[in-house]
Order: C-alpha cells, then sequence, then structure tokens
C-alpha cells in the first residue's frame, strides 16, 4: 500500500490547439480531423511551448515546491516515457532535472516498460521495492510531439501535458492498494503486416480486453464491482469506453472530460485526470486503468483513508 501525497500538472502552461491547425506540424488533414471530431469528439489537442526538459522541470518544481520536505530525504525519481521516444539516455538529462528542482540528490530511473501504460506499470513494479526501503517515489510524466510519424493514432492525437505524482512520502488521504498488469502478447507490433479487415478485426477485440481486465483485477483485488465509485482511464477511445461502460452496467463516474478538449498525453493521461477528478470527489474507491501499444493493460487501485487526521491529497489546480 502505497500513500498518495500529491498530483501536479500545470494546465495555464498548456495551450488548446483546434486540429484544423495540426496539418503541417502532424500531416493531420482535413478529413482525418473531421473523423476524429465525429467519431472521437476530439476538438483541441494540448500543447506546451516549452522544449521537453523545460516543461518538466516546470512541473517537477511545482511539487517539490509545494512539498518543500522532499528535498531533505534520499528518494527515487523515475520518469515513465512511451517506447516510441527513446530520449538522450547517453547524457545525463534526467540528473539535470533532479538537480534543477533541488532533488540532485535523489536516484533517477528512466522506464520504458509498455507505451502508453508504463506509469502504472512502473508503480506496479517498483511498489515492493518503495515500501521495503521506506522511501518516496516522484513519478514523472510527459513527452513532445514532435515527429508526425509518431504523434498521431487512428483515435486521437499525442499530446504535450507533463504531470508528476508524489507517492509514499508521509501519511495521505488516498492509498494505492493494489495493481496489475497483463499483456497481451497477440498485438505486438500492432499487426502492421495484416489486412485493414484484419486489423480493424485486432481493433474491436480491444473492447472485450479492456472488459475482461477490469473484471480480472476486481477478482484479483477481491474488490466487489459495486464498490468502484470511479473509473479513471487514458484518453483513447471515448467511445469504446462508453460501450465498456455500459457493458459493465457501471454505475459511477468515468471521467471521460478531458478527451475531447487534451487528446492523449502519452503516460500523462491518468496522473492529470487523477487530479481533476479529486478536486470535488466524494466517492472512495477509483480504478485507474491504461492501456498501452503491445497490448498491455495496467490498472491502480486507489482507496479513500477514512481518517479526519491524513493529510488530504493535493493538485495544482484548485487545490
Amino acid at each position: 500500500m502505497l500513500p498518495l501525497n500529491y498530483l501536479c500538472w500545470l494546465p495555464d502552461r498548456i495551450s488548446l490547439e483546434p486540429l484544423s491547425t495540426l496539418e503541417q506540424s502532424h500531416d493531420l488533414k482535413s478529413g482525418a480531423c473531421k473523423v476524429l471530431q465525429r467519431y472521437y469528439s476530439l476538438h483541441t489537442i494540448g500543447m506546451s511551448s516549452r522544449t521537453h526538459a523545460e516543461m518538466l522541470v516546470d512541473t517537477l518544481c511545482a511539487l517539490i515546491i509545494a512539498n518543500p520536505h522532499v528535498k531533505e530525504v534520499k528518494g527515487c525519481l523515475v520518469y515513465a516515457k512511451t517506447q516510441t521516444h527513446n530520449t538522450f539516455f547517453d547524457n545525463h538529462w534526467l540528473e539535470d532535472v533532479a538537480e534543477a528542482c533541488g532533488i540532485g540528490h535523489w536516484e533517477v530511473l528512466s522506464v520504458s516498460l509498455n507505451h502508453c501504460s508504463s506509469a502504472l506499470s512502473a508503480i506496479h513494479l517498483l511498489k515492493n521495492r518503495l515500501i521495503k526501503r521506506r522511501e518516496p517515489m516522484l513519478l514523472l510524466t510527459g513527452e513532445k510531439a514532435f515527429h508526425s510519424a509518431v504523434n498521431r493514432l487512428d483515435n486521437s492525437v499525442l499530446a504535450e501535458i507533463p504531470a508528476a505524482m508524489l507517492l509514499n512520502a508521509g501519511p495521505a488521504q488516498w492509498n494505492l492498494k493494489h495493481t496489475a498488469v497483463r499483456h497481451l502478447s497477440s498485438f505486438y507490433d500492432n499487426h502492421r503486416h495484416e489486412s485493414a479487415v484484419r486489423r480493424r478485426e485486432l481493433y474491436a477485440s480491444l473492447e472485450r480486453e479492456y472488459h475482461d481486465f477490469y473484471l480480472y483485477a476486481l477478482d484479483r483485488f477481491n474488490v466487489p464491482a459495486e464498490s468502484i465509485d470511479a473509473i479513471v482511464p487514458c484518453n483513447l477511445d471515448l467511445p469504446m469506453l462508453k460501450r465498456v461502460a455500459d457493458k459493465l452496467n457501471f454505475k459511477g463516474i468515468m471521467f471521460a472530460e478531458h478527451i475531447a478538449e487534451y487528446g492523449h498525453a502519452y503516460c500523462s493521461d491518468v496522473l492529470f485526470n487523477l487530479s481533476a477528478l479529486l478536486k470535488n470527489f466524494t466517492g472512495k474507491r477509483i480504478l485507474c486503468l491504461t492501456m498501452g501499444m503491445g497490448v498491455t493493460l495496467s490498472c491502480v487501485l486507489i482507496e479513500k483513508i477514512e481518517n479526519s487526521e491524513v493529510v488530504h491529497v493535493k493538485s495544482s489546480v484548485g487545490g
């Protein structure tokens, strides 16, 4: 069980660009814009004018300013990224980010586990280590959609939205209680060599896999379905999310408010979606669920601690 101490993203640093302005930068033609708007309700995309390092430093510094005690301890800074962005591993860019934010003495790790599920998968991978060492972790996400070959998906456009999460840094109102990961090896390479008909069939099967993984996770966690008050997904296929919620007869909150405006922001989606949800949330249990290419499904169950004396989770948005 890991305390969730703080979530941070900076919406005032993000501009929402209409899809119609992305033809040159994203090779997004008017026909593709209409498809995204009609079928996925996508109208704008979140973009940052800052460099990759600058936007990460801005976000991490904002979190540390709100939690200055982390400078006095040792912990682990984990940057989660996709496999499409092999950042400059042969220099010390992440160490430089940590130093600029006052935690240069922390251990730093850059993980690329399974594309856009890497952030939740990193928690799944490292949680036992954090508990055993009794050390905090800062999970940092956010990438630049810099090349038309990798900045688009069939059902979204990739956004530039850094976000950060502080874990295991003392008592908190919310705890990350359980995690689970499932890899669907049949989707390796996303069947680019297959016919268009076969690819559509495979894509359609993702809805069933998403649905089944949700039920698998609840069974593994020994949590009744009716006790889940909210699902926080990644910002991908809005129609699929709605169909899954209907099949599950889910009566809680399916947080999809950011999909149409911000698009899909690599590993950051769940972090900034969760931050927005918690501002006015009155429920007790939240299941965060991501889907990364490969395909890998990762989830984290978050539970509210019923204790008036614990520290409330904070957010840079209205917190």
